[in-house]
């Protein structure tokens, strides 16, 4: 399965990729080579690559994730890297209000 993953600053590519798991606004799913086309509303979520040769973590935030049903899936989202990269405040919130009282 063949797996793109598009942000305005760079395309990431993998090409013999066996799973895909991943979650949406609706819960968590897993995707194998050749499933029926879907279309769906990711959440701020670590996607997991398994291939023959082990498992690559990857945080997306946001976007969307299309699978085309002849092993091409595309993920379309603002921001890609490394969850260690990720400043957890920044997506999930510090519990600090960052506006003034009057």
């Amino acid at each position: 399965m063949k797996i793109k993953i598009v942000t305005p600053y760079k395309i990431m590519e993998f090409s013999n990729a066996k799973i895909l798991v991943f979650k949406t606004v609706e819960g968590e799913m897993g995707v194998l080579d050749k499933r029926a086309p879907l279309i769906a509303k990711l959440a701020v979520t670590d996607v997991r690559i398994k291939t023959e040769d082990g498992e690559e973590k990857y945080r997306v935030v946001d976007g969307f994730i299309h699978c085309d049903g002849n092993s091409n899936v595309t993920i379309l989202t603002e921001e890609v890297g490394k969850p260690e990269e990720f400043d957890p405040h920044k997506y999930l919130g510090d519990g600090i209000s960052s506006g003034k009282a009057d």
